[in-house]
């Protein structure tokens, strides 16, 4: 036992300064207004004044109703549209352009008129999905519950935590 102290005082020390690890997924919210008219908010993570090459492509039935909007936000771009979806976009496919060639995730939140709401991940393995014409609450809650299980998993910083406490 005093031999895993003192390895684990020395590697603390000449391990220098300790940063957590920075969980900075990207945001893409897809609020319905009307029976074919959505509020997007896409919030881009940015490293220093450089803004991550990602992109949201929704379907080709989509179109822009408004001219887009870019500022910046503290460490990220956000970028809100208001666009028209022909018949909607139950049963479309939405993707993140760009996720692939990157360490981050996209978290991607749909409201409905109705109130129901889907959420999901996006990764780079799995940059894209197809929105459900109706959303349940177990997998808006599954979303979040696997998110939060590997983020302690995965997050070292957790993992010493627990260990030194």
């Amino acid at each position: 036992m005093i031999r895993l102290l003192l390895t684990f005082s020395l590697l603390l020390a000449l391990q220098g300064a300790g940063f957590a690890h920075e969980l900075r997924p990207g945001f893409l919210e897809l609020r319905q207004t009307g029976s074919e008219s959505y509020d997007v908010r896409f919030k881009v993570p940015a490293r220093g004044d450089m803004r991550l090459a990602l992109y949201a492509r929704l379907p080709s039935e989509c179109s822009n109703a408004e001219p887009p909007r870019t500022e910046r936000a503290e460490n990220a771009f956000l970028e809100r549209l208001v666009v028209r979806c022909t018949g909607g976009l139950a049963g479309h496919q939405v993707s993140i352009e760009g996720l692939a060639s990157t360490f981050t995730d996209v978290v991607v939140r749909v409201a409905l008129v109705d109130g129901a709401v889907q959420a999901t991940r996006l990764t780079p393995d799995r940059p894209f999905f197809t929105v459900a014409a109706a959303p349940t609450w177990v997998d808006t809650a599954r979303t979040y519950f696997l998110l939060g299980v590997e983020h302690i998993l995965l997050g070292v910083d957790h993992l010493l935590f627990v260990l030194a406490l």
